[in-house]
């Protein structure tokens, strides 16, 4: 949890729309100002640090293209020296005075060098002219001391080779312990060859003060290969040196030797608070390492610089975060003013006030948007008048309705219902009461016998099937219940109507229908029998005449009568049949059967019926005995209402398919034909009884109640089994099926004998 503090903090800033507008303004102003800030000093920093390397690699090859152009002179001077006609046979004949006037004009006219020292085959000098450490020092000449110069390693090169490349060397020299640069050359003739060396020199002190001035404000430092400083331009006693050139050490001239694509750089500090950052690069000459040399530019104007950059753009950035946050509360203001507005006028049209209008007129979108509110606020008090007027019609049409009309939620509360429903309500009561259930006579049964529950009503209608007509019994009155389920456009379901109507006078006009029908069938079930045999008798009577006695028409008559009364004869036994299946009173003469042997025998009564009608009969019997329980009359009455429609609605040279198989402990049965078939929206009608589906004129001649597969249906289900139309199609056919319970007989030895 926040305290307390905080979330006041947070309600307030968070209380209106400009304060939501300006503080995260305000914030990401700011936000924006400091990394800007922080971007450009990145910037400049990074800028700088660039420039400071640029210098510094500038100042190195600087640097290096001198220390070759000094090299070139002190070369040029050698070959001066040797190439002096007197120069050899002056070495030759030990003539220092002839040396000397030769000599010393060359040193003299050549500011830069310091030392040019003449040594004989034997490595000794002869002859050496040097100049002091300061620029206006005299050149002083000195006869040979007897010094030793053939253990030089560029010296015994020479000796050793005169006709190699020329030599350089760093050495001390003898009188002031300076370092001086020598480039070493051989001082020969054609016909003595080898007659001496000249070693021309600088000073390093001075070739690096020259260097620097070349390379100013960077300074010049020399490291040997043990990390020492040389010589260095820096004004430091030789412990500040050490302190100061701690970072480099044997390890890092070997870097810097061994690195050839990049220059390594380091970070030191200089007594005096001052940091220099230098650059490393091998001092070569000829092709010799003799250090490193590292040139340095102080950093402190990098940290100066940005820290007066900071400080400006601080306070730039500054005056503009106030410009802007001003500018951006005066922003919110414009904004959130009208907003209020509208708020003010959406709080009153929520409370139901829908005569309010904003009245804010701008050229902007908060303007089209407060106009086009007041248009929807006009609109929708229209269409709430129009709402009203149309529920109250609506209101009124539903009171209207003879039929009682109930909408319940998805948890069977009502949420609407007109006065005939209420009235049925208040009738009945809303206790638990019993209800008896069937459908109607223009739907599918779903079963032969009445399913009874004790439930109330609102909880039995909650229940109730989609689009299926429920019969309802309470308190000796029947209601017809009709449900359908109340869908939005988006497919969600709120709930569901219920339309009830008292029928209860129809369903006792129907039972003294079926009551008469049932009556009217036995009364004339004796007489049609006496019709059938004495018909059966005059036909025998007849046929036992010679043939010239008898008249055909005649005989033809009688024929006639029989079939006719056979067919009317059909039509009483299931109306009989009927009857007793609405009374619940179909009796069944359980008994063990053989299915199979069942279908045979039935068959066997359609074989010649089929082939007078054109019609191949095909047959897939099981081999073996297939057991079950049932009435062998009822199930053969069955059987034959399938195979007669299979029979009667195949035109002539279709086919009729007959199979029986087991599957999982069930015997299944199915009719096949290639009839005209029945259309999908007449399929569900076919079990209900007296109905007839239409078809072409070719089938018009088929008489009939509409009654066979109804009788089917409830004998098969009154044995427990289950029947249905498997698929149909116009034109091309349909099948009919059905399945029973397959029994053991062993297990059922006994049980019939009793």
């Amino acid at each position: 949890m926040l305290p307390g503090w905080l979330q006041s903090i947070i309600k307030y800033f968070s209380s209106s729309i400009g304060k939501k507008i300006i503080i995260p303004y305000a914030i990401l102003t700011m936000v924006l100002a400091a990394v800007g800030i922080f971007v450009i000093m990145q910037l400049v920093a990074t800028r700088f640090e660039t420039a400071l390397q640029s210098r510094l690699l500038e100042a190195g090859r600087v640097v290096s293209d001198e220390v070759v152009n000094r090299e070139r002179l002190r070369l040029e001077i050698e070959r001066v020296v040797a190439n002096t006609e007197d120069v050899p046979k002056a070495i030759i004949n030990r003539d220092t005075k002839t040396l000397e006037e030769a000599i010393s004009p060359i040193i003299a006219n050549a500011e830069v060098i310091d030392s040019i020292i003449i040594v004989d085959t034997q490595g000794k000098d002869i002859l050496s002219f040097k100049r002091g450490t300061s620029p206006d020092s005299p050149v002083l000449n000195q006869l040979g001391s007897g010094l030793d110069f053939s253990n030089w390693p560029s010296v015994s090169r020479i000796l050793a080779n005169p006709e190699g490349n020329k030599e350089t060397e760093l050495a001390r020299d003898t009188t002031t312990n300076e370092l001086i640069i020598y480039t070493v050359g051989p001082i020969r003739t054609a016909e003595d060859g080898l007659v001496g060396v000249a070693l021309v020199g600088t000073f390093l002190n001075k070739e690096a003060n020259a260097l620097r001035e070349l390379i100013v404000p960077a300074h010049l430092t020399l490291f040997n290969e043990n990390g020492q400083v040389v010589y260095t331009t820096f004004a430091l006693n030789r412990s500040q040196q050490t302190e100061s050139f701690q970072v480099f050490t044997p390890e890092r001239f070997q870097q810097v030797l061994d690195t050839k694509e990049e220059t390594l750089m380091d970070q030191i500090e200089i007594p005096g608070a001052r940091s220099f950052r230098l650059a490393y690069a091998p001092f070569i000459l000829r092709g010799r390492v003799f250090g490193v040399y590292a040139v340095a530019l102080e950093t402190n104007f990098i940290t100066e610089t940005t820290q007066q950059s900071r400080d400006w753009l601080i306070a730039l950035f500054s005056i503009g975060v106030v410009v802007v946050f001003g500018i951006g509360y005066l922003v919110s203001q414009r904004i959130s003013q009208p907003i209020m507005g509208l708020v003010r006028t959406t709080k009153a049209i929520a409370a139901g006030d829908l005569s309010q209008r904003s009245g804010i007129e701008r050229e902007d979108e908060i303007g089209t948007l407060a106009t086009q509110f007041d248009r929807m606020t006009a609109e929708l008090q229209r269409l709430l008048q129009v709402q009203k007027e149309e529920a109250s019609k609506l209101n009124a049409i539903l009171n209207s309705i003879a039929d009682g009309v109930i909408v319940q939620d998805l948890n069977g509360n009502i949420l609407i219902q007109n006065p005939a429903a209420e009235k049925i309500l208040q009738d009945i009561g809303q206790d638990v009461v019993l209800i008896t259930s069937q459908k109607m006579e223009s739907e599918e049964p779903k079963q032969s016998q009445k399913e009874e529950e004790f439930t109330t009503l609102l909880n039995y209608l909650t229940g109730l099937e989609f689009r299926e007509t429920q019969q309802i019994e309470v308190n000796r009155t029947v209601l017809s219940a009709l449900a359908a389920p109340v869908i939005t456009s988006d497919n969600i379901r709120l709930g569901s109507v219920v339309v009830l109507r008292d029928i209860t006078a129809e369903v006792e006009s129907q039972k003294l229908k079926d009551d008469f029908i049932t009556s009217v069938s036995h009364e004339l079930k004796t007489p049609i029998t006496a019709i059938i045999n004495d018909g059966q008798l005059l036909r025998m009577v007849l046929e036992m005449k010679p043939a010239d006695q008898v008249d055909p028409q005649l005989l033809r008559i009688v024929e006639r009568l029989g079939k006719e009364a056979r067919d009317l004869d059909n039509l009483i036994q299931a109306m009989i049949d009927v009857s007793q299946i609405d009374a619940g009173q179909l009796g069944i003469d359980w008994e063990r059967l053989d299915l199979s042997e069942l279908i045979e025998a039935e068959i066997t009564n359609w074989t010649d019926k089929m082939a007078e009608r054109e019609l191949s009969l095909t047959t897939h019997l099981s081999s073996e005995p297939v057991w079950i329980e049932g009435d062998e009359n009822k199930l053969t009455k069955a059987l034959r209402n399938l195979i007669k429609n299979a029979h009667d609605y195949t035109l002539p040279g279709g086919n009729v398919e007959i199979s029986l198989k087991r599957a999982n402990g069930q015997a299944r049965v199915d009719i096949k034909d290639t009839g005209v078939g029945v259309v999908e929206e007449k399929q569900r009608f076919l079990f209900t009884r007296f109905y007839r589906a239409i078809h072409e004129e070719s089938t018009f001649e088929q008489s009939g109640a509409g009654l066979g597969l109804y009788i089917s249906k409830a004998i098969v289900e009154a044995h427990n089994g289950e029947i249905w139309m498997e698929e149909s199609a116009v034109d091309k056919g349909s099948t009919f099926s059905f399945t029973l319970s397959i029994i053991d007989p062993a297990e059922q030895n006994g049980k019939f004998d009793e």
